[in-house]
């Protein structure tokens, strides 16, 4: 439980100021803003941002609050509400009755069976709990930190959360803060202990697991502008709902290699004109999209509406497969690069399989090997959507953007049984193997733990967004200077960014 007393006059005013708002809104008897939605049709009253040191998460807020003109709650505001008795009391008399007796049967059995020892905490907890619940029913709300994402309901709320590389974290912070990094180091490892901690006691569950959120950030090279907007665009922008889905036949494999092939003779040309890259608003060159998948999450819908938008080519499992496996087609592949870009291969993947000499791991250190040189090779061509095997990993970092898709497993395994036409039992117990290898196969081959957010760039919960808008929300995380000749077509009016400096 925090420790002060509070004495910043501007936390009141600012405080006081938004409880008046509070009472206007109840005077009239309804908001004056309209309800935000997601595209999906889903009602969204608030934005809760769990952040990590140094990650930039404060920005993020800051500019989405400009962005969508919602107010925002930090840390300081949300302790003042809690800890100060006389406006924890307004707080709570600025809903009715209904809403106090629903916050009363939300906060009871969270604390229920919780230890005594620790009242004056719990107390705190109790009383947090109630102010994030007063600021969620009168919506329009941003806010940073607390657990708020863990703690209110997920129905109605967007979670986010934004985080960084450790090191990158503290170097930011030493700047920010006229430190070294050394010292900076020190305060961001205590500040990540303390959050573990403080949302480990308040809500039971993990800060860092990204099953809790809908969306989160890597902010290596994401900036906090494009964060913010792509956060913004996760709401209604009068996106189509489209749910096709994609049943790629085996004997339709070759002709799309073939034809993946072809587009790759006007590599050079591209390479002339600089048409093979497209860019981050911070300025970073990305070739290639990497979409790491949980079974059942969408990707293949997702992969699907996202090339149409990119014009780039889609890499699935079985077309990745077909290339690895089919010698004719993989010398083929390898004669498409030059002979130094070979060398480069061969020395990238050494690092990887290494420890698999083994003579009981031979067939499958070779399958590897080929698959790193087929995923290598992709990327040496640019203009790629690469499905799962392991590409966000195996490939470099700083030229692709690195996407994870998962879902509640609930969620997966009736995506999986409706696409199939086959039981929920039978679809549980396919999605659950599937993880289950998935898991191994990322750990064998790379040394990676899958749910580790910081593989990634981006990681989408799928259980609100559906697959047209995740795409979407991809496509526009890019300049959209480069890609604004689509940005009017029929499926999308959303105006075009006034500024282009993100």
């Amino acid at each position: 439980m925090p420790d002060k007393t509070f004495k910043n006059k501007e936390i009141g005013n600012i405080v006081n100021r938004q409880m008046s708002q509070w009472e206007l809104s109840r005077a009239a008897q309804k908001k004056v803003d309209e309800p935000a939605h997601l595209s999906s049709g889903g009602e969204i009253d608030y934005i809760t941002i769990s952040r990590d040191l140094g990650s930039g998460g404060i920005e993020v807020a800051k500019i989405l609050s400009d962005l969508i003109k919602w107010q925002i709650y930090d840390k300081e505001i949300l302790d003042y509400m809690a800890e100060d008795m006389n406006v924890h009391v307004k707080v709570l008399e600025s809903v009715d009755e209904q809403t106090i007796g629903w916050i009363r049967d939300w906060v009871m059995p969270v604390f229920t069976g919780k230890s005594e020892d620790h009242v004056q905490q719990l107390s705190y907890y109790k009383h947090l709990s109630k102010v994030l619940l007063v600021i969620a029913k009168h919506k329009c709300a941003i806010i940073i930190g607390r657990g708020a994402g863990l703690m209110l309901p997920r129905d109605k709320g967007l979670q986010i959360r934004i985080t960084a590389p450790f090191e990158l974290r503290c170097q930011r912070y030493a700047q920010e803060n006229n430190m070294s990094v050394e010292e900076a180091r020190a305060v961001v490892s205590r500040h990540d202990i303390t959050q573990i901690k403080f949302i480990k006691n308040f809500t039971g569950k993990d800060v860092r697991d990204s099953c809790n959120y809908d969306i989160v950030f890597n902010t290596e090279k994401i900036s906090p502008v494009s964060v913010a907007k792509v956060i913004w665009r996760a709401f209604d922008q009068r996106m189509a709902d489209s749910q096709k889905q994609i049943n790629i036949h085996a004997d339709e494999v070759e002709k799309i290699v073939e034809e993946q092939i072809q587009h790759w003779e006007q590599w050079k040309i591209q390479q002339d004109t600089g048409e093979s890259h497209i860019h981050l608003p911070g300025g970073q060159e990305i070739d290639y999209i990497t979409i790491g998948r949980e079974v059942g999450s969408g990707a293949p819908e997702i992969a699907r509406k996202l090339g149409e938008l990119m014009e780039w080519d889609v890499y699935d499992r079985d077309i990745l497969n077909y290339m690895s496996k089919n010698m004719k087609v993989h010398v083929k592949l390898l004669m498409s690069v030059d002979e130094r870009t070979r060398g480069w291969i061969s020395n990238r993947l050494l690092p990887y399989l290494r420890k698999k000499s083994s003579k009981e791991h031979i067939k499958q250190a070779r399958y590897y090997q080929h698959l790193g040189e087929v995923l290598l090779v992709i990327a040496m061509h640019g203009r790629a959507i690469i499905i799962g095997r392991g590409a966000g990993q195996i490939l470099p970092k700083e030229k692709g953007l690195r996407v994870h898709l998962i879902a509640p497993l609930t969620q997966r395994v009736r995506n999986y049984a409706r696409k199939h036409e086959i039981s929920y039992e039978k679809a549980e117990s396919i999605v659950r193997k599937a993880d289950k290898e998935h898991k191994a196969f990322l750990k064998d081959f790379l040394g990676k733990d899958v749910n580790d957010a910081l593989i990634y760039d981006i990681v989408f919960n799928t259980e609100k967004l559906d697959p047209d808008s995740v795409a979407k929300l991809i496509w526009r995380a890019f300049d959209q200077r480069i890609i604004s000749k689509k940005a009017h077509d029929s499926s999308d009016t959303e105006e075009p960014d006034s500024d282009s400096s993100d």
